[in-house]
């Protein structure tokens, strides 16, 4: 008897029409990793808030241990013993540790009064337990990403899940912290825990996934033992180049699911790049010091990106990316030193000659609230709102045209909220990347035809694939995790397009904490450790991966590492 069966779950949403899941089943044994795998909009995550309470389905049953269930809230789903850790971390940053966790469930003096001496106590003792290194003293604010997802999971704990949600848990995290969060994971199975898992990594079920289920179009595809597929086989899988597997048990697989092989994905990215040009964004000398610490966040920092390359900074959270990426959007300021942008201080404003793609899509990248035609015009007041007024025609032509190029599962008038978060990458991707005024779709199209990228359902939408014209992009771009959250073929078009920019002249800084993807894709690649540049190197087939990731654990030979 499985520990979990969800049997003709059918959820869709009324003001936009999409249907999310459609008849999707899922089986989850007891004591098992289960990963729930599948392209962006595949419905996995809307499955998942189903389970946690946070959607109603129309139709369909859920069943527990066999019995059948009713799960109206978050609340009923605590009382059932399932708990979810969503994509992005929802914690108090300004508490502890111990308060964090302890929220809503905190221990008692005489009925009234918070006992902190009693919540740090049992909150130590419970992170010791599981195998977690963190201090319930200190202020959530101060956490690495890894220690965020140990904080999120005991939550959980502390609330006595035994049946674990996590979604996107790596998206963020450094290889070694991957590595601490899966012997987390296996301790947690070996105690008696059921962990339902959402990826996109094929590489992560191999690694620590029992059994795994594909989705497609809101359906389940199949469910297979993960030791009995490749690698290669479970991405083909995912992106519908696999369907003879289906023979095997699955359900064929549905119109407008992308096609073409792993290998056809490739992003083809040259490390032989033309001779970089000027410089079009600087940072000369820069740093910013932080209140009561004796180090600053950005410590005498000097960076140029020239017109025509890509310039990845990469290191592990807490050692000044989150900064770096505030200076270089104009978000933030120096405590000494300059930002340049063409030889002129950095403007603020969001004015024209860059584009921005933060880490923090939801709350910096967007506005959940409004549509997503209204999020993709917003920026652009020159072209969109002459003289103060709405140019509706125009808007209504770009934003078609955007969603048709790019492949976003979501309507004009849908409110952006409402769209998976991989969904939500592609608004902002689009938004950044594109000019209006200029049309310059035409070689994005192209480029998601050939990635297998574009569905049957975008290409109808928006026309032909020759409906946009080609043209520069902004002379310098900022991309923070852009890849995060988003399927495989979505990952390797959006790869390409920001080679596409390069090769056009743009001016391009690539921060991340996946380094496979600054390896990828820089020119020169710059490692940050303390605040500081700790190493930087010319990218090419005999760059010394150790050494990066020696330099990004400051460390100085991979001697002193092991």
């Amino acid at each position: 008897m499985p520990a979990l069966l969800m049997e003709g779950i059918r959820k869709r949403y009324l003001t936009s029409g999409a249907r999310a899941n459609d008849g999707a089943t899922l089986e989850v044994r007891d004591r098992e990793i289960h990963a729930l795998v599948g392209e962006n909009g595949a419905g996995k995550t809307t499955l998942m808030k189903i389970l946690y309470g946070l959607e109603r389905p129309d139709s369909g049953r859920i069943l527990l241990d066999g019995k059948a269930v009713a799960i109206p809230n978050p609340a009923a789903a605590a009382l059932c013993g399932i708990g979810m850790v969503s994509q992005h971390a929802e914690i108090v940053g300004e508490f502890t540790v111990a308060q964090n966790v302890s929220l809503c469930a905190e221990p008692r003096r005489f009925a009234f009064f918070y006992d902190r001496k009693a919540a740090e106590r049992e909150v130590g003792r419970l992170a010791a337990e599981n195998g977690f290194g963190l201090d319930p003293r200190v202020p959530a604010s101060s956490l690495s990403a890894a220690e965020i997802q140990e904080l999120e999971i005991l939550k959980l704990l502390w609330r006595r899940a035994s049946l674990l949600i996590l979604d996107e848990p790596t998206s963020l995290l450094a290889e070694h912290e991957v590595e601490g969060l899966f012997s987390s994971l296996k301790r947690l199975r070996a105690a008696g825990k059921t962990i339902i898992l959402i990826t996109h990594k094929a590489a992560e079920v191999k690694r620590i996934a029992d059994a795994v289920t594909v989705m497609r179009a809101g359906r389940t595809f199949i469910r297979l033992s993960a030791a009995d597929l490749a690698e290669a086989d479970l991405a083909g899988l995912m992106m519908g180049a696999h369907d003879a597997v289906g023979e095997a048990g699955g359900r064929p697989a549905t119109e407008g699911t992308a096609s073409g092989s792993p290998a056809a994905l490739g992003t083809g990215v040259r490390k032989d790049s033309a001779v970089a040009g000027p410089a079009v964004f600087e940072m000369r000398r820069v740093t910013v010091a932080r209140q009561r610490r004796a180090r600053p966040s950005i410590d005498d920092l000097s960076l140029a990106v020239r017109s025509g390359e890509i310039v990845g900074v990469c290191g592990l959270a807490g050692n000044g990316l989150a900064e770096l990426e505030d200076l270089a959007a104009g978000i933030g300021k120096p405590t000494r030193g300059s930002v340049l942008l063409s030889g002129k201080p950095l403007p603020r404003r969001r004015e024209g000659g860059r584009g921005y793609v933060p880490t923090d899509r939801l709350w910096r990248g967007s506005s959940l609230y409004s549509s997503v035609g209204e999020n993709l015009a917003a920026l652009d007041r020159r072209s969109f709102f002459p003289r103060g007024f709405e140019d509706r025609k125009a808007v209504g032509r770009f934003v078609e045209e955007s969603i048709g190029c790019y492949g976003i599962a979501g309507s004009p008038t849908q409110r952006l909220g409402t769209l998976s978060g991989g969904n939500i990458q592609k608004v902002i991707l689009a938004r950044e990347l594109a000019e209006p005024k200029r049309a310059r779709l035409s070689r994005v199209r192209a480029a998601a035809g050939r990635a297998g990228f574009l569905h049957a359902s975008s290409v109808r939408a928006s026309g032909t694939r020759d409906a946009c014209v080609e043209d520069q992009g902004p002379p310098f771009l900022l991309f923070c995790n852009p890849v995060q959250g988003l399927d495989m073929a979505s990952s390797a078009f959006v790869h390409g397009r920001l080679v596409e920019e390069r090769d056009r002249g743009s001016a391009i800084l690539l921060l991340s904490s996946n380094l496979d993807e600054v390896l990828e894709l820089s020119d020169r690649i710059i490692v940050m450790h303390r605040g500081a540049a700790v190493l930087e190197v010319r990218n090419g087939p005999l760059v010394d991966r150790s050494a990066i990731e020696d330099a990004m654990l400051g460390l100085a030979s991979p001697e002193e590492r092991r």
